[in-house]
C-alpha cells in the first residue's frame, strides 16, 4: 500500500510524503503506482523550482519539505491532495491518505 501524508501548520501546507508500493499489479504495469508517482514527483519538482522546497527521493519514498509556504505552494499541494484522494476513492486497498494539522503544538490527524 502507498501511504501519503500531508502536514499543514498555521493554515499552510508545510510538507508531504509518499512511501511504499501499491501492490495493484507487477512493476511496470501498476497503474496506481504510476498515477500517484507521476502526480507526486511533478508537484515536488515544481515546488522545488518555484517555491524552494526540499525534495528527498529514495526507492519507494518521496519526502518534500516546504520551508517558506505561500499561496502557490498551497495551491499545488491542495491539488495534489485532491488528486490523490480521487485515486484513493477508486483504489482504497492500494492507497491511504492522511493529513496532519499542527496548530499551536497540537496535532490532529484526518484520514
Amino acid at each position: 500500500m502507498i501511504r501519503a501524508s500531508f502536514t499543514s501548520a498555521n493554515g499552510r501546507y508545510v510538507s508531504f510524503s509518499f512511501e511504499g508500493h501499491s501492490g495493484f499489479d507487477v512493476k511496470g504495469k501498476d497503474i496506481v503506482c504510476a498515477a500517484v508517482s507521476t502526480l507526486a514527483q511533478h508537484t515536488a519538482r515544481v515546488l522545488a523550482k518555484r517555491c524552494g522546497a526540499i525534495v528527498e527521493k529514495e526507492q519507494g519514498k518521496l519526502n518534500v519539505q516546504i520551508p517558506f509556504p505561500n499561496e502557490l505552494s498551497d495551491l499545488l499541494v491542495e491539488e495534489l491532495y485532491e488528486s490523490v484522494e480521487d485515486i484513493k476513492s477508486q483504489f482504497p486497498r492500494n492507497l491511504s491518505v492522511e493529513v496532519k494539522v499542527n496548530e499551536d503544538r497540537h496535532t490532529a490527524v484526518r484520514s
